[in-house]
């Protein structure tokens, strides 16, 4: 298995109990897990199953997923809940050791009002994270409909607003092609402005495994950028997990 990719552990391997997912995952190869849900678990007896492995992200609580909660940083008078939710991440973070925490923006409208309100909760949040990179992700409103962060331009907009280099993209290439039509030139232009914080891929075909070399000028070009990030696998496996790397291996 390339070292460069991560196994999102809630997301493949689901053929597996969730404590089982990380021995899976080592014994396909991978180096490195990023988890979506990990505070549903007990995270002891995780941390100890995830000790031959490398966390690269870990997502912030976002509320209940069931009733359609999904964060909640641009969301006016959830600030509480946010602020609890974060701290939540930071502490999950720290004890997993992930460098990265995702931060959910919830589900509402883009306006004036809640950009101030985004702006406002990811400024106290980078306060709190000392030693942990926030990343922002926009999710295109397909597959999440009424999401607040769903176009690059946008995160880009918000992410100068911020200014803080402990903010970052968390940039999934997948949700890139289905919002903007590509993701070449947004890759280029997030590694230029220097707010490059975690990659991610799915294929276009449902979200399943990506076809071989889908995604081989994007690789291509981070490794000419030097970038060393790991690239996390979030894609529903059309069949085994284990079945499906092939492409993996294709890619290079």
């Amino acid at each position: 298995m390339p070292a460069r990719f991560a196994a999102n552990l809630d997301w493949l391997y689901t053929e597996h109990a969730y404590p089982d997912r990380a021995d899976a995952a080592c014994a396909d190869g991978f180096g490195a897990v990023e988890l979506q849900q990990p505070h549903l678990h007990d995270i002891e007896a995780l941390a100890v199953r995830l000790s031959e492995l490398s966390v690269v992200l870990i997502n912030a609580p976002a509320g209940d997923w069931a009733a359609g909660e999904r964060g909640y940083a641009a969301l006016p008078g959830q600030e509480t809940r946010f602020r609890d939710t974060t701290l939540r991440g930071l502490e999950l973070a720290a004890r997993l050791g992930s460098p990265r925490l995702h931060l959910l923006s919830g589900l509402i409208d883009d306006n004036e009002a809640t950009r101030a309100t985004w702006l406002a909760n990811l400024g106290w949040a980078a306060e709190q994270a000392s030693n942990i990179t926030l990343t922002v992700e926009p999710i295109n409103r397909r597959d999440m409909p009424g999401y607040f962060l769903h176009r690059q331009a946008q995160a880009l907009e918000l992410l100068a607003a911020l200014a803080s280099p402990r903010v970052q993209l968390q940039l999934d290439l997948y949700h890139c092609r289905v919002a903007e039509g590509e993701s070449l030139s947004h890759l280029q232009r997030a590694l230029h402005r220097g707010v490059l914080g975690h990659v991610q891929v799915a294929g276009m075909n449902g979200r399943q495994e990506p076809e071989a070399h889908e995604y081989a000028a994007e690789l291509a070009l981070l490794d000419d950028r030097g970038w060393v990030g790991a690239v996390g696998l979030e894609y529903r496996p059309t069949g085994g997990t284990s079945a499906g790397l092939a492409w993996c291996l294709t890619t290079l």
